[in-house]
């Protein structure tokens, strides 16, 4: 007889309930236990222990013998992005497929791996399946029909014969689809629907007979809880609310102090320093009642079209508030947007969003989408300072001790120290190969030195037996908040390792300040699989999500604009339109 093999799921939600239901009735594997982000270790669901997360899977493959495993999420664009980073630690990681033994397959159907089809559903003849889709319970799938990787059927879904459904299209609870009628990518269809034309790429489709009230963006979140469909109730009150747009330093400034509690990323000075020539600062102030939502952006034109898009400033910005209710529904302050937007012809934005600035998220929620970039280092400043250092991994601790035996550590504070640390910057950029982009200019060292709307401290390391100044890192306060923004080591001193050294100062400094939170960033691109990430996380475990806003305002013009850039291939660069433009001119 042979033995059961070892499996996980990874995901610890409702939907994993309904997998390892199937998994237990099919009897064909043994289910070690789950893998999930978000849940405590050695927590429960159906007697099944959280074992970790999916960074640990090397360790608890060999721990627990593990021989494959399937992903129980239920958001199509989620389940690819966890494959994605299930392949990445582990790339021979096999998946296997959960068919509930009361649903009914038909003759020559092909289900690729990693797909669950769940109790009651009907596949009739000659459907093909891709590979990690979801078939719900009731949901029934006409012959030779064709359902794209990723792709997923809500309970009670209908389809027809001869339909075609794209990848990561999601057809939601109760909706049909007539015969014969192609879905393309990336498309959602409401509940109840019925299809009976043809559907684009990128739409939702909704009612009787379906039809578009919105385009969506690749990963657009369709999930949703039900609060985000019940109309709110009629006011009697009309919502008094305004926006307004702010590109002078004197208007910008005055809505930071109403809004109090901001990164340095989002003022005046920094957008001025960190445009490009062709990029224009813009505050977006929206207003409502004691309300306000405040968004700085970089608008920039659109090289040979009457178009615009919206990008942020390299670091960590997005939306700042004042006065948001917990209740606040945030219907008002996306059709301003929307309508700002449309009206001034732009196609895309995009902004890098703040760690440690709440409700963000919640701000822009169902606008465009928000998407998880990896995760930020955070040494947590708020404890005493022997703690934190426990903390701290053993070599690094040594590595510390070292450099503080050679070194000595100065501010910076005339014309000449600054001028050594750009230069040892310059010397670190040319070691690692940097882009152009990096290489920033005197003047924009000096002019943070002399802003006065945050605080900036470079701290310079000294070799004790040269008198050498070796390495210097730059840092900036406000509010708070600490950023390692700038950082180099000469290359005949990289062995002493100062930088640890120069960062463990600052750490001392900030907590002696009361200060909050000590951003140490994260990898390169805002990987956390880095060697980078890996240098900076060698200082805390405290992490914190940094995810990216996407929102594609105008689809047609968005694809129209891809297509004549001749981009045919799958890419996560934002706007793609943007990809090969930016690549050159970074290089």
């Amino acid at each position: 007889m042979n033995k059961k093999k070892n499996i996980v799921v990874f995901g610890a939600s409702g939907h994993a309930k309904v997998i390892i239901d199937i998994i237990e009735r099919v009897n064909l594997y043994n289910i070690i236990g789950l893998i999930d982000t978000f849940k405590p270790i050695n927590s429960e669901i159906f007697n099944y222990k959280i074992l970790g997360t999916e960074n640990e899977l090397n360790e608890l493959i060999q721990d627990y013998k593990i021989d494959c495993g399937i992903i129980a999420i239920g958001d199509n664009w989620i389940r690819k992005k966890m494959l994605k980073k299930i392949l990445n630690i582990v790339p021979n990681f096999q998946f296997i497929s959960a068919i509930h033994p009361n649903a009914i397959i038909g003759k020559n159907v092909k289900i690729g791996e990693g797909t669950v089809i769940m109790p009651g559903v009907i596949v009739n003849s000659d459907a093909i399946i891709g590979d990690f889709c979801i078939l719900n319970t009731k949901s029934s799938l006409g012959h030779d029909a064709k359902l794209a990787k990723y792709s997923s059927l809500a309970p009670n879904v209908t389809i027809g014969g001869n339909v075609t459904i794209g990848e990561f299209t999601a057809i939601c609870l109760g909706a049909c689809v007539i015969q014969d009628i192609t879905i393309g990518k990336n498309s959602i269809v409401g509940a109840s629907a019925l299809v009976n034309r043809d559907i684009e790429s990128y739409k939702m489709v909704y009612g009787i007979p379906a039809k578009i009230i919105k385009n969506v963006v690749k990963g657009e979140k369709y999930l949703y809880h039900i609060e985000d469909f019940v109309k709110p109730k009629k006011n009697i009150d009309k919502i008094n609310s305004t926006i307004e747009v702010i590109t002078g330093k004197i208007g910008w400034d005055n809505v930071l102090k109403k809004v109090e509690y901001y990164d340095f990323y989002h003022t005046y000075d920094y957008h001025e320093l960190s445009k490009a020539d062709n990029e224009i600062p813009m505050l977006i102030k929206y207003s409502e009642g004691p309300t306000i939502i405040a968004l700085p952006l970089l608008s920039r034109n659109i090289k040979g079209t009457v178009y615009k898009d919206a990008t942020s400033v390299y670091g960590y910005a997005g939306p700042i508030t004042k006065n948001l209710p917990d209740t606040f529904n945030n219907r008002d302050f996306q059709k301003k947007l929307m309508d700002y937007f449309h009206k001034n012809n732009f196609v895309s934005v995009f902004s890098r969003l703040n760690p440690f600035i709440s409700e963000q998220c919640k701000t822009l929620k169902n606008i465009g989408s928000i998407v998880n970039q990896g995760k930020i280092v955070n040494i947590n400043i708020q404890e005493d300072i022997e703690i934190q250092r426990q903390l701290f991994q053993s070599r690094l601790k040594t590595h510390i001790n070292k450099a503080r035996r050679h070194c000595s550590i100065k501010k910076a504070t005339t014309e000449e120290d600054i001028q050594e640390f750009i230069n040892i910057y310059y010397e670190n950029m040319d070691r690692v190969n940097a882009k152009n982009s990096y290489y920033f200019n005197k003047d924009y060292f000096q002019k943070i030195i002399d802003s006065s709307d945050f605080e900036s401290e470079i701290l310079l390391a000294v070799d004790n037996e040269t008198g050498q100044t070796i390495a210097g890192s730059q840092f900036i306060m406000t509010n708070g908040i600490v950023q390692y923004h700038l950082s180099g080591t000469k290359n005949d001193f990289l062995h002493l390792m100062p930088t640890k050294l120069l960062i463990d100062e600052m750490r001392i400094i900030a907590t002696l300040k009361g200060l909050k939170f000590f951003n140490l960033g994260g990898g390169l691109g805002g990987s956390d699989e880095d060697s980078l990430f890996n240098f900076k996380s060698s200082f805390s475990k405290d992490f914190k999500d940094f995810n990216l806003w996407k929102y594609i305002v105008n689809q047609e013009v968005y694809d129209e604009l891809v297509l004549k850039k001749g981009i045919t291939e799958e890419m996560e660069y934002f706007p793609l339109y943007r990809a090969i433009d930016d690549l050159n001119v970074n290089v």
